[in-house]
């Protein structure tokens, strides 16, 4: 029978839903699939059988709805396949045609046979714990609107945070100005503008008027933080490097028994993935050393260098000419 499995960042437990002809899903607890989090809508989405297929719909929701990554267009019907994932906010949820499928998929999770499949199946983990997504985001790490999130979808060429309701991404924080900062996609990458407000903009504890974005940046507007993900910039090959650095792939011997219990597989993945600095998010209150500056010349700069070496080269010509006469 067709399912849903939805499990929610940071957490283990994992819930259930058998689908039948139809399943919305959102915060209201009357949906059939519950999820209680402060960036989902009331009715987030649906999803609907047309003869033996499933397709996934977003009812215009204000965060939107992910599909394997990308963001789907509100009321548009989406065709589900097994083992496709939706993310909503913080929610991961995963889509299974059959019984067979799931149990299918549960038990290639848990065989670990050999080293290479250990690695493997580590690195699945290291990109379900970075929230294998495509789209950048922001979220927010303290105050009211904590765990709030902004997709920047390919469509969204600029954004506006702010306290005033009509902005694009509202955080309704005192300290927050009515208009704080913009965010704008530029052809070098992604840029935070301070809009001149009161208690200023700061990335990773700089106080910045405009500064290109990275993966794991924390931006903060007042006391309020918010962190900055870009998939595309996650070096997985560094983390793994830095795993097996930490934690040497071995071909895998029966679990001794601790206190009475067995370690599994899963527990013990989860304890290298904790030994991996680069990987644990910071408090919301602490900073990350700043970035090492590095020194770019904009073109005016560069023509006025060049200026400056040709009046030199001149002015070093007329003095030798001088002289020689």
């Amino acid at each position: 029978m067709p399912k849903l499995i939805v499990s929610k960042s940071g957490e283990q437990e994992e819930k259930v839903l058998q689908l039948g002809a139809e399943a919305t899903l959102g915060r209201r607890p009357e949906n059939d699939l519950h999820l209680a989090g402060s960036g989902v809508s009331r009715e987030h989405a649906r999803v609907i059988q047309e003869g033996e297929q499933y397709y996934l719909i977003d009812l215009e929701s204000g965060n939107g709805t992910l599909l394997n990554g990308l963001m789907i267009r509100p009321n548009e019907k989406n065709l589900l396949r097994n083992n496709d994932r939706i993310t909503i906010e913080n929610f991961h949820v995963r889509f299974f045609e059959t019984d067979e499928n799931f149990e299918k998929s549960l038990s290639e999770e848990e065989e670990v046979t050999d080293a290479d499949i250990l690695e493997v199946k580590l690195l699945k983990k290291i990109l379900d714990a970075v929230d294998q997504e495509t789209i950048p985001t922001l979220e927010v790490l303290n105050g009211n609107a904590q765990g709030k999130r902004f997709f920047l979808a390919d469509d969204v060429t600029e954004l506006i945070l702010g306290r005033e309701e009509g902005c694009d991404f509202c955080i309704d924080e005192y300290v927050i100005s009515r208009q704080h900062a913009k965010i704008i996609k530029k052809w070098g990458g992604i840029a935070l503008v301070d809009l001149d407000s009161k208690n200023g903009t700061f990335v990773n504890n700089k106080r910045i008027t405009e500064e290109f974005l990275h993966d794991g940046d924390r931006i903060a507007m007042g006391t309020i933080v918010l962190l900055f993900r870009n998939p595309k910039e996650i070096n997985v090959k560094a983390i793994s490097e830095e795993m097996a650095r930490a934690h040497p792939v071995r071909r895998l011997k029966p679990a001794p028994p601790v206190a009475g219990k067995e370690i599994t597989g899963e527990e013990e993945a989860s304890a290298i993935l904790k030994g991996i600095p680069s990987l644990q998010p910071a408090a919301a209150n602490v900073y990350p050393s700043p970035r090492q500056a590095i020194s770019r010349f904009n073109s005016m700069e560069l023509g006025m260098i060049g200026l400056g070496i040709i009046i030199f080269a001149f002015a070093a010509i007329t003095l030798v000419n001088l002289i020689l006469e």
